[in-house]
């Protein structure tokens, strides 16, 4: 290879072939790079169809993101930031991926020669002095720069190619036609803007009851839908938290108290608690000692007290679970102030079962579909009006509102809203987000005041809306400037899809294993990278 190297040195009739692709490849280097394997890894990090992705490989990789991720955000990049952008995972994907890509070679036939790997470096801006390939300078700088051999990193670089390669061949097929770029063109050029209304079941739940003949009816047709959905809400729905039934004794403190109301303070409570001991009736020293005017007219009464499940906070929660039946606790202090508690029932965490929720699922699942039914024939009765001439705004009136303000009625009542002009590209509409049936039946009208034949139905909203301005794309008034950089952008488009596309087929007939230590952010596996060009 050196030979070759050395002729190519001399040489000014080289085609470059992969000269671009060098440039991206040729940081990715180095000891523990993904291009440059141990020969003895104490550790593992991937497992993909038996080749391995070293934790070396995987360290490398994760130092170079998070650096760039930093860099990105100018240098602020910690830890916790990394594990929202689920970096390690990221980084570790890529890696799997690189290994799925090389393994494809074999099959689709593909190698890289000496003659590709020589042009490749050669025509390396980073290996050229005075605008030409100089050997010497390269031998340096590979074995002193990136800290490994020739033969090393040509053997790295080759994979890098390889893979280049197998990808190129893969995205063969991702061509663009002249109708797809002269509907890209219309979709860029065409716009609409439209008077809605939204209809959902939620809207007109109060306005339908199923009655307990149909909710018998359902419980014995649908015993299978009932028993999957109280599986699916067991743990949250149906899970009732231990929780201790108590009463109080409470002296406030008031925001911003001195020592000398502290103390007062303390010494109050600690009265009511000598009352208490003393033997006296708890409810009793409640109603005359206790200072919150909201419960000791109850006698201190708060009731059950579950953790997160009450409004008096973390510390009282957890001190009244600490008790049993009857036990009184020692005097505490939270943010509000002093407290005593006295226990009176414990009930243990539960979950209700299945046959004790049953009918409350059933009539859920009526309401729900009755509400929903009601709502499509409440859309079809407002388009109808509105096609026999009504105007939307006036049949369903938009709530004024103050300027920044959100408000939450638009979503309880149906009311007209207007969009800003918008595009069919992605299929999103202004004010509703990505809503593809809608978008394209506003695209489907040819001119303003026109409404679709029937309700749009997105999910569980169906949709009523008036063309409001139409705008449409001539095109015939494309340019050819226009049309290169809209095939451009197809392909890239269609590339990017494709890639995806062909990699999560990889991925599906593959056998991955992950380390899940390396995808750690606390605990991190030891390993030692060897150098197995001193060996």
């Amino acid at each position: 290879m050196l030979d070759v190297m050395r002729s190519n040195a001399r040489s000014s009739l080289i085609v470059i072939i992969f000269g671009a692709i060098i440039v991206s490849f040729i940081f990715s280097f180095g000891r523990g790079s993904s291009g440059f394997r141990t020969r003895t890894p104490e550790t593992w990090a991937a497992k993909v169809n038996g080749d391995l992705v070293t934790a070396g490989d995987f360290a490398q990789a994760y130092a170079q993101r998070f650096r760039q991720s930093a860099g990105a955000r100018g240098g602020k990049y910690t830890i916790d930031d990394a594990k929202r952008d689920d970096l390690r995972r990221q980084t570790l994907r890529a890696l799997e991926d690189q290994q799925l890509i090389a393994q494809q070679s074999k099959d689709m036939g593909i190698a890289v020669s000496d003659a590709e790997l020589s042009e490749a470096i050669s025509h390396s801006p980073q290996f050229q002095q005075e605008g030409k390939f100089d050997f010497e300078y390269y031998k340096r700088l590979v074995e002193n720069g990136y800290g490994m051999s020739v033969p090393r990193f040509e053997e790295a670089l080759r994979r890098d190619l390889l893979r280049a390669k197998v990808v190129q061949a893969a995205l063969n097929g991702a061509t663009v036609s002249d109708d797809e770029v002269k509907a890209f063109y219309v979709a860029q050029h065409e716009s609409a803007s439209i008077d809605w209304v939204r209809f959902t079941g939620f809207m007109f739940r109060d306005q339908v009851q199923p009655s307990e003949a149909e909710i018998a009816a359902y419980i014995k047709d649908h015993a299978k839908e009932i028993e999957d959905a109280y599986n699916k809400d067991k743990d949250t729905r149906y899970k009732q938290a231990a929780a201790v039934k108590v009463r109080a004794i409470t002296v406030p403190l008031p925001p911003g108290s001195t020592p000398e109301q502290e103390q007062a303070a303390q010494k109050r409570i600690d009265a009511a608690l000598a009352e208490v001991k003393s033997g006296k009736d708890f409810a009793q020293v409640a109603k005359e000692k206790s200072e919150d005017t909201s419960t000791k007219i109850q006698g201190g009464d708060l009731g059950f007290v579950s953790r997160g499940g009450s409004p008096y906070g973390a510390t009282l929660e957890e001190q009244a679970l600490k008790l049993k039946p009857s036990e009184v606790s020692a005097v505490f202090k939270d943010r509000a102030g002093f407290h005593i508690l006295k226990a009176e029932e414990r009930r243990e965490e539960s979950v209700k079962p299945l046959d004790e929720v049953k009918k409350q699922i059933a009539a859920d699942k009526l309401r729900a579909d009755k509400s929903l039914a009601l709502a499509k024939e409440k859309a079809q009765q407002a388009l109808a009006q509105v096609k026999s001439g009504k105007s939307l705004k006036d049949l369903y009136p938009a709530k004024k509102q103050e300027p920044g303000q959100f408000d939450m009625s638009s979503f309880l009542t149906p009311q007209t809203q207007t969009t800003e002009p918008f595009h069919p590209m992605g299929g999103y509409v202004p004010g509703i987000g990505l809503a593809p049936k809608l978008s394209e039946a506003v695209f489907s009208r040819s001119k303003p005041g026109d409404t679709p034949p029937a309700p749009i139905d997105e999910g569980d909203t169906a949709y009523v809306f008036a063309t409001k301005t139409r705008e449409r794309a001539d095109p015939a008034k494309i340019t050819d400037s226009e049309k290169t950089d809209l095939r451009q952008r197809l392909e890239v488009q269609k590339q990017n899809e494709l890639y995806q596309t062909w990699l999560d087929q990889l991925r599906k007939k593959s056998r991955v294993e992950e380390n899940q230590a390396v995808l750690s952010y606390d605990a991190q596996i030891g390993h030692e990278i060897l150098n197995p060009d001193e060996e």
